[in-house]
């Protein structure tokens, strides 16, 4: 994918803004029909075309363990051939909101952005420390389709948080709260945002003559955590980004 860097000049002056007038630069008019129930989103998921020779399957990994976290999703297999804007095309004809990208680099660092096809913002992020849910000792079976998570957003209570939350929470549905759904976890902690799902389980348990039913908690996986690189823009015609910020020479917490 090509990257349309901005200049220093430029570059400088958006580094020293604060998270709220950066984020502020895109619509979200239509996300906050995602969050507010209007809408349900949908995410295509999917890997850069040309993955790192000496971890090919990472990248494809990744983002099919990823169809079990984000509802309304679904996996596609990208060929050498396929362009990022047709790829964007193909995901906004077929009404998807969002799409999200996985890599894993020649040095065994795994990437993931996620682009809104509403707006056109991109956020990317490391991935760290991902584990499978082949990996996760006892973990539960994929949560049915049909039942939406309970979203949890834990920590990301300053101005600096509220476009990275917002990315986040624009992949799921909006549900009532209830006790019996599965829940997914996202905390913000020292920079990294964290992710858990667990969901509940009800065994009856025996006491002499009396029996009780007791709730137990199953996790689903997969776990992984995230930390913000990079805030860019895409353009939906050339599949071409515009980096707005690097993170790491930024005066504030974006994350």
């Amino acid at each position: 994918m090509d990257l349309m860097i901005t200049s220093s000049a430029e570059m400088k002056k958006i580094t020293s803004l604060d998270d709220d007038k950066l984020w502020a630069g895109f619509d979200w008019e239509e996300t906050d029909k995602i969050l507010s129930g209007e809408i349900k989103p949908r995410t295509l998921i999917t890997s850069y075309p040309f993955p790192a020779i000496r971890y090919p399957q990472r990248g494809p990994l990744i983002a099919q363990e990823l169809v079990s976290v984000f509802p309304n999703s679904c996996y596609m297999r990208r060929g050498i051939r396929s362009k990022l804007h047709e790829v964007i095309a193909k995901a906004k004809k077929k009404h998807f909101t969002s799409l999200i990208l996985t890599h894993t680099n020649s040095r065994g660092h795994d990437e993931l952005i996620i682009i809104s096809l509403l707006n056109g913002a991109s956020a990317v992020f490391s991935v760290i420390d991902f584990i499978p849910r082949a990996d996760i000792p006892n973990c539960a079976n994929p949560l049915s389709r049909r039942i939406y998570p309970e979203l949890h957003m834990k920590s990301f209570d300053s101005q600096a948080s509220v476009g990275t939350a917002r990315m986040i929470q624009a992949l799921f549905p909006k549900v009532t709260s209830s006790g019996g759904r599965p829940v997914a976890w996202f905390q913000k902690q020292n920079n990294h945002i964290f992710f858990r799902s667990h969901r509940f389980c009800y065994e009856e348990a025996l006491s002499g003559e009396s029996s009780s039913v007791r709730r137990q908690v199953q996790e689903c996986g997969p776990r992984f955590a995230l930390k913000l690189k990079a805030v860019e823009r895409v353009s939906f015609e050339t599949g071409k980004f515009k980096l707005l910020c690097v993170v790491n020479h930024c005066k504030t917490d974006f994350v």
